[in-house]
């Protein structure tokens, strides 16, 4: 049992009571590396600083721990943190960038899964996996098996499905012309150890044009996924989620209304698509609503008979979080961390403090001991009132929060900055206690 073993782990390196941590409550902060960039360069669109590209971590069954970076030139980094002590050197995550994808837009797209010692995730155009035992990557699917045509993943769904035969998941796929052209992509079933596709379907209609995939979203407790897709067919402009089972089968096809979508015919194949793209990962409760940030400030919400983008109450809205079966959208409100739930009929009508996030925040105040791990053997240091690595509070993300260990999460946090010719920031990942509301 996972659980059972990272609460092991805890008492014996924490000296915890009960085996788990309170709500804001931080056990060791482990330091890991420095990376080029600055977290608060994310939040203040004048600040000349490179920003600090990070991801929230994730882990998996053996207690290893992943973290994706992202630098200056677009390539990821995944480190791996073994569960009891010690991290890997980092190795190149990714391959090329998605046709049309913005400067805006980060390359990282994601964690798709894990299994007892291994991540996989998609980043750039390509799948990939590291092994959580000797922190080496791997590209998965890089090239058709028959025709040995280069392949670029358009789409991933965040949800790995794991048999005692077999792990798969499902992406959709084209050539290297089709994917700048924009042209159907193929649906296939990914078998993750043999590295290849085992199943295909067409992207229906076949002869749909100016396809952009807008956004992914996972649901492990239903077994299925959704991808987001714009699409032109018969003279008009089309916005659908495809709600797709592990068998790769398309179970649902359902409208979506976008208050930014416009035919467009787009002539020139590089140019952008009209309608605004889902920030990080959509995630979904245990009612089947899909639910995701919009690049425009809105939320789409849907389920598998429709759905649209949303106009928010007053807040800033900054991330998605699932906890306990419910889907919150989280943010800050007068400088302060608040969330809100994402109702049945998929709107959000009240927001309210979050406590956790505060706390989680105010844990990190004064003097913090980290335990340096880039060497061994680790030693102790203190750092000076660290802050989150990602975002302005801790917990807030538009993508999914990891769950660690009972009412608790990994994060990461930025330590001192370094000046040499880029400006570089210590980091190390923690377990924090967090509670919702």
């Amino acid at each position: 049992m996972r659980y059972a073993l990272i609460s092991a782990t805890f008492c014996a390196s924490l000296g915890c009571k009960s085996g788990t941590l309170e709500s804001g409550e931080w056990g060791t902060l482990r330091y890991f590396g420095e990376l080029a960039g600055v977290p608060d360069a994310r939040l203040d669109p004048t600040d000349t600083d490179l920003p600090l590209e990070l991801i929230p971590p994730t882990s998996d069954r053996d207690g290893n721990v992943y973290v994706i970076y992202e630098d200056v030139n677009g390539n990821s980094i995944v480190y791996v943190g073994q569960a009891l002590s010690g991290w890997s050197k980092g190795c190149p995550a990714g391959e090329e960038p998605l046709p049309h994808a913005t400067a805006d837009q980060a390359q990282v797209h994601g964690f798709l899964g894990t299994s007892q010692s291994m991540a996989w995730y998609w980043t750039g155009d390509a799948l990939a996996q590291v092994n959580g035992n000797t922190g080496e990557c791997k590209q998965i699917l890089d090239k058709d098996p028959l025709t040995v045509t280069d392949l670029r993943v358009v789409a991933a769904v965040p949800y790995v499905h794991e048999t005692p035969a077999r792990r798969t998941l499902t992406a959709w796929v084209q050539g290297v012309n089709d994917a700048f052209n924009r042209a159907p992509p193929y649906q296939v079933v990914v078998d993750l150890d043999l590295r290849r596709y085992v199943a295909y379907n067409s992207f229906e209609p076949t002869d749909a044009t100016c396809i952009d995939v807008l956004g992914v979203g996972g649901n492990e407790a239903d077994q299925e996924g959704a991808i987001v897709v714009a699409y032109n067919h018969n003279g008009s402009r089309k916005v659908e989620a495809r709600i797709i089972d592990a068998q790769g089968d398309t179970t649902a096809v359902a409208p979506l209304v976008m208050s930014d979508s416009e035919f467009y015919a787009c002539p020139d194949p590089a140019t952008s698509t009209p309608e605004p793209h889902v920030i990080g990962q959509l995630q979904s409760n245990d009612d089947g609503i899909y639910a995701g940030l919009l690049s425009n400030g809105q939320m789409l919400a849907f389920n598998e008979d429709g759905g649209s983008s949303r106009t928010l109450p007053n807040f800033d809205a900054k991330g998605v979080l699932k906890h306990d079966g419910d889907i919150w959208i989280t943010g800050t409100a007068e400088d302060r961390p608040v969330l809100g739930k994402v109702q049945s009929t998929g709107s959000v009508e009240t927001v309210i403090r979050w406590e956790s996030s505060e706390r989680a925040a105010q844990g990190l105040q004064g003097e913090v001991t980290v335990l340096d791990q880039r060497y061994q053997p680790a030693e102790p240091i203190a750092w000076e009132s660290p802050v989150t690595a990602m975002g302005e509070w801790p917990f807030i993300s538009p993508y999914p929060i990891d769950e660690y260990a009972i009412d608790t999460t990994g994060w990461l946090v930025a330590g001192p900055s370094f000046e040499s010719t880029l400006t570089r920031t210590a980091v190390a990942f923690g377990p924090v206690g967090i509670s919702v509301p």
